[in-house]
C-alpha cells in the first residue's frame, strides 16, 4: 500500500482514520458536471475488507485481492465466494500484503504478494488460474518475479514503499515496485536511481517472467548502482527487467494501448504527490525531485550524471500532501458512451487514497501528455480508493480499501460516435456455463452462448460497443459493425443491433445466425449487469456464497426471466416492423 508509517501504514489505521474508513461508510458524491452523465453502482462488491485490486475473467467473474492475503471471487450473477490460504506466509506489516492482481487474455491471473521469507526477496509475482469451482491454482514453484528465477535480484521489502502495481500490455507484464522506504526529506534513498536494483522502478517482463529483448538496459554492460538505500554510488551490471526508473512508490500504473506511454501515480515522500507519464527508459526524477519540488544532488549525483544519463522528467500534475498522501494512478476510460460522459474530452482519471477524491486530467489529442497541470474534480469518495481498472464490459471499477468495496462507474447514456467506431477495442467476453452470456463486441471474437450457435466475430467500436445480452430467442446488442453473433438456442429472432438491420434467426433448436451487425447473441439467458448495465435472465451461479450480492442482481429469479422474454419480444417486433417497412 502507498501510505507511510506516519500515516498509519496504509492499512493499519489509526483510530480516527479507521472510523472514517470503516466498512459500510463509503460515500460516492459525483460533482455536478458528472452526476448526470455517470452512473455509480456502489454495491458491485461489498464486504471485501482490505480490498486492494480487481481483475476479470472472460466469463464475467471478478477476482478481488485483499491485503490480508484473502481473495474474494465475485460471480457474474453478483454472488461471492471468499478464498483463504491461497498464499501462505503473507507479510502484512506496514504497507505489505497481497497488493495487486491483473489477468491476461487467456484468463491467467498474476498476483503481487509480500510472502518472501526474508526482506531481501520479499515481494513476489505469481501466476495462477481461476477454476470453475471458484478456487485458484497458483504456480508457486515457478514465480514470475522472485530471486529464485535468477533473472534479477529479489525485490526488497524491509518496511514501507512496497509497490504492487500490475498491468499487461502487448503480452508483457509491467510491475510497479517501491523503493523500500528509508524515509527522509530531502530524500536519501538511492534505490530509485540504482539500476542494479529492481526497487523504485517499473519492471517489464514477458508473461513467463523472462526478459524482453527490447527492454532499455538489455545489453548494457555497466550502470550506476548501489548496494544499500543510502550506500555509496558505484557501477555494476544492470537489472535488465527495468523498464523505467526514478520512482518512490509507483503504486498504480497503466500503459496507454494507443501510444505505449507509461502513466504512473507515484506516491510522494513528505511534500508532493504526482501523476507522471513517460516512455521506456525514462527517469522520473526521484530522489532528486519529488513532484515539482527539486532537491540538491544526492552525494554528488543527479539525473544527468547517472549512467545512463537521462534528464529528470517533470510530472504532469502534482499536489501538496495536505490535500492527500497517496496518489492512485488510473487510466483513460474509453468505450461506448464514455466520450459524451466525459464532456467530449480525453480524460485521464486518477484518485487519492488519503484525500478521498477522484480527479481527471484532460489529455492532448495525441495522448502524449495532459493539456494542463490543473485537474478536474470528478467527486468525493470516502472509503480509501486504491485501484482503478476498466473491465471487459467497458465500465470503470474503483476499489476502495477502507470500505472493502468496489464501485462500478458507467456512462449513463450509452450512445454516441464511440459506440459504432470500427477501430477495435476490448475483446469478446465469453458466456458462462449453460446460461448463455453477456458478450462484448470488440477487436476480438465475440463469444456465443454456451448452448447456442457458434461464436460471432466482432469488429466493434473503440472499446467494442455496448454489452450484448443473450436471451431465449436471440439477443439485443449495441455492438459496432461486424458479423452478428449466433441466434438463440430456440431460434426465433436474431440479435438486434444499433449498427445495422436485425434479422430473424434460424429454426427452433438450431440457433440460426443473425445477419445484423451487432455483437453475438446469447444462448439461454445472459449474465446480469450491474446498475446502469443491460440485464437479462438466466440461472444464478452455483457454489457457496460469502454474503448477499447487493444491488445489480436482477439476473436471477423470475424478474430476470421476464426481462429476457421482454427483450426477445422487442427484438422480434423491431425486426418484423423493419422487414415490413422495406416491402
Amino acid at each position: 500500500m502507498p501510505i507511510d508509517r506516519r500515516y498509519a501504514h496504509a492499512l493499519a489505521f489509526s483510530a480516527p482514520l479507521a472510523a472514517l474508513l470503516a466498512p459500510g461508510v463509503a460515500r460516492a458524491d459525483l460533482t455536478s458536471e458528472f452526476a448526470a452523465t455517470l452512473t455509480v453502482d456502489a454495491s458491485y462488491v461489498t464486504g471485501a475488507n482490505g480490498a486492494t485490486d480487481i481483475a476479470f475473467h472472460s466469463d464475467g467473474r471478478a477476482v478481488i485481492t485483499r491485503k490480508s492475503g484473502d481473495i474474494t471471487i465475485r460471480r457474474a450473477d453478483g454472488t461471492k465466494n471468499m478464498l483463504t490460504g491461497t498464499f501462505t506466509g503473507v507479510d502484512t506489516m506496514s504497507e505489505k500484503g497481497l497488493l495487486g492482481v491483473v489477468s491476461d487474455s487467456n484468463n491467467n491471473f498474476y498476483f503481487y504478494v509480500s510472502n518472501g521469507s526474508n526482506s531481501n526477496d520479499k515481494h513476489r509475482v505469481y501466476k495462477g488460474v481461476l477454476n470453475a469451482d471458484d478456487t485458484l491454482t497458483i504456480d508457486m514453484a515457478t514465480p514470475i518475479i522472485a530471486a529464485s528465477r535468477n533473472l534479477g535480484p529479489g525485490l526488497e521489502g524491509p518496511a514501507n514503499h512496497d509497490g504492487g502495481g500490475l498491468f499487461i500490455h502487448e503480452n508483457m507484464l509491467y510491475i510497479g515496485v517501491g523503493d523500500t522506504g528509508a524515509n527522509a526529506t530531502p530524500p536519501q534513498n538511492k534505490f530509485s536511481s540504482c539500476l542494479n536494483k529492481g526497487n523504485g522502478k517499473v519492471l517489464r517482463v514477458n508473461l513467463d517472467g523472462t526478459i524482453p529483448a527490447s527492454n532499455p538496459l538489455v545489453g548494457v554492460a555497466s550502470v550506476t548502482s548501489c548496494d544499500t538505500p543510502t550506500g555509496n554510488w558505484g557501477t555494476d551490471a544492470p537489472d535488465e527487467r527495468i523498464f523505467a526508473w526514478g520512482f518512490r512508490n509507483p503504486w498504480r500504473i497503466w500503459v496507454d494501448p494507443v501510444t505505449d506511454l507509461l502513466w504512473v501515480g507515484d506516491v510522494g515522500e513528505t511534500t508532493r504527490e504526482e501523476v507522471s507519464v513517460g516512455a521506456m527508459g525514462t527517469h522520473f526524477g526521484y530522489p532528486f525531485e519529488e513532484g515539482t519540488r527539486v532537491y540538491a544532488d544526492v552525494d554528488g549525483m543527479n539525473c544527468d550524471s547517472l549512467s545512463p544519463a537521462k534528464p529528470c522528467t517533470a510530472p504532469q500534475h502534482d499536489w501538496a500532501r495536505q490535500n492527500g498522501y497517496a496518489s492512485v494512478g488510473g487510466l483513460i476510460p474509453q468505450g461506448c458512451g464514455w466520450t459524451a460522459a466525459l464532456g467530449d474530452r480525453l480524460l485521464y482519471v486518477f484518485a487519492e487514497f488519503g484525500g478521498g477524491w477522484i480527479h481527471a486530467l484532460e489529455v492532448e489529442s495525441d495522448r502524449s501528455a495532459a493539456t494542463s497541470s490543473t485537474a478536474i474534480d470528478m467527486g468525493s469518495f470516502t472509503g480509501g480508493p486504491v485501484s482503478i481498472r476498466q473491465g471487459p464490459d467497458e465500465a470503470m471499477y474503483v476499489v476502495f480499501n477502507g470500505a472493502g468495496a468496489v464501485y462500478r462507474f458507467s456512462p449513463t447514456n450509452q450512445t454516441g460516435s464511440d459506440c459504432n467506431s470500427s477501430s477495435g477495442g476490448a475483446g469478446g467476453m465469453a458466456g458462462t456455463g449453460n446460461t448463455g452470456g453477456a458478450g462484448m463486441g470488440g477487436s476480438g471474437a465475440g463469444a456465443g452462448g454456451a448452448t447456442g450457435g457458434s461464436a460471432g466475430e466482432a469488429t466493434g467500436g473503440t472499446s467494442g460497443g455496448g454489452m450484448s445480452a443473450g436471451g431465449t430467442s436471440g439477443g439485443m446488442s449495441s455492438g459496432g459493425a461486424g458479423p452478428a453473433g449466433s441466434g438463440g438456442t430456440t431460434g426465433g429472432t436474431g440479435g438486434m443491433s444499433t449498427g445495422g438491420t436485425p434479422a430473424t434467426g434460424g429454426s427452433g433448436g438450431t440457433g440460426g445466425a443473425a445477419s445484423g451487425t451487432g455483437g453475438s447473441g446469447g444462448a439461454t439467458g445472459g449474465t446480469g449487469g450491474s446498475t446502469g448495465g443491460m440485464t437479462a435472465g438466466g440461472a444464478a451461479g452455483t457454489g457457496g456464497t460469502e454474503e448477499d450480492p447487493g444491488c445489480g442482481c436482477r439476473v436471477a429469479g423470475s424478474r430476470g426471466g421476464t426481462l429476457a422474454m421482454l427483450a426477445a419480444a422487442l427484438a422480434f417486433v423491431a425486426a418484423f416492423g423493419r422487414r415490413r417497412s422495406r416491402r
